[in-house]
């Protein structure tokens, strides 16, 4: 039973925090980045006592605790529709049923686990101060939100064909709407995973609030702070770019052997990522018109999906996976940083439409389904 649920944390723990890892990222940000060091400890510690003391704003935490442990939860649904992952209903129906609860709520605290850190720390900081009543409230329930999904778990595997409010609005739209290449992968996003996508972009705009919100207090508007806030959102993006290449390896395969240009291919992917960031340009946009000029946006519009497309074409490379693509990443995301510090934009538009292109036009006709070998043994 033991060697069970090593394999099973492997495919939902290991996996969920590969495939989240932008997310992560932007979320490490939020809680340590805005703050510089000596003031971190401060920092978290007058949080606490913001939403410990205060009834409203401890119903805002809870709300955004749900969320998370509705993503988790979608996470694990999800993969059990995931082509390859069949075996689990089988694997975990065979388990008896105590033991099977026990494993649910093992897998489910594993990826539950920050926001139980960040929980139990809160909960000791109330009873510390005199706050039994709010911090019996934040125990009872984080234990909830363990408990819960495990009801949700059962009734998956026990009913494996329950369907989703999206499958209706998705025969819907495949009734009335003829799609363009250019909206196969984003369709699927809104129909099948509308979670992942909403909590991307849900959390993408935060940072970019976030952003406006630091360079207003520091007086004068720097239009490289508002780079560095746009590059943390495009990181984000990086389980949807993980998510774009398992969609294409499972179902748009065949597109590669029609007799288009290369052209053609590379233009419909620029165009899926400049669809998919339209909503973090409005924002830009609408918050930044009184403060920067048509170039600045420009500027700042090229270098995200510049960085966007570059990242998604290091995905093309043979045998990369979740952890070496972030790998590279990070490594040119540093290079564009001091290129942008340094007052270098164009130059560092230049070269990473220049790498993505020839990336892209190198590897696209060679590319073949990624297979992750370790999670296939």
């Amino acid at each position: 039973m033991r060697s069970t649920t090593v394999i099973l944390q492997k495919i939902f723990s290991q996996r969920f925090y590969l495939q989240n890892t932008g997310f992560f990222l932007v979320l490490f940000y939020l809680l340590f980045g805005v703050v510089n060091g000596g003031n971190l400890l401060p920092y978290h510690y007058g949080l606490m006592m913001g939403f410990i003391g205060n009834y409203t704003f401890l119903l805002l935490v809870l709300l955004l605790w749900t969320l998370y442990a509705g993503k988790c939860v979608g996470f694990i649904l999800k993969t059990f529709q995931l082509q390859g992952y069949d075996f689990l209903y089988p694997t975990m129906g065979s388990i008896d049923p105590p033991i099977r609860r026990r494993i649910w709520i093992f897998l489910h605290v594993s990826i539950y686990l920050p926001v139980l850190i960040y929980a139990g720390i809160a909960v000791v900081v109330a009873i510390s101060h005199g706050y039994y009543l709010p911090a019996a409230i934040i125990a009872v329930f984080n234990i909830m939100m363990c408990l819960w999904p495990v009801y949700v778990y059962e009734r998956k595997l026990a009913q494996p064909d329950v369907i989703f409010f999206t499958s209706r609005l998705q025969r819907r739209i495949n009734q009335y709407l003829i799609k363009p290449p250019v909206l196969f992968f984003l369709y699927e996003l809104f129909t099948n995973f509308p979670r992942r996508i909403l909590s991307t972009k849900l959390f993408s705009a935060g940072v970019l609030w976030i952003t406006f919100f630091l360079l207003e207090q520091g007086g004068e508007f720097d239009l490289r702070g508002l780079q560095l806030g746009v590059m943390v959102s495009v990181l984000l993006h990086l389980q949807l770019m993980l998510h774009h290449r398992a969609f294409d390896d499972a179902y748009l395969g065949f597109i590669q052997q029609l007799p288009i240009p290369l052209y053609r291919h590379y233009g419909r992917l620029v165009m899926i990522y400049l669809l998919m960031f339209l909503p973090e340009m409005l924002m830009i946009i609408v918050n930044g018109y009184t403060k920067i000029n048509v170039l600045d946006f420009f500027t700042v519009f090229c270098t995200a999906l510049s960085l966007l497309v570059l990242f998604r074409t290091l995905l093309y490379f043979p045998k990369i996976n979740p952890e070496v693509h972030v790998r590279y990443v990070l490594l040119i995301s540093f290079v564009v940083l001091f290129m942008i510090l340094g007052r270098y934009e164009w130059w560092a538009v230049g070269l990473l439409q220049v790498a993505a292109a020839i990336i892209f036009f190198r590897q696209y006709r060679l590319y073949e389904n990624y297979i992750d070998i370790a999670e296939k043994a």
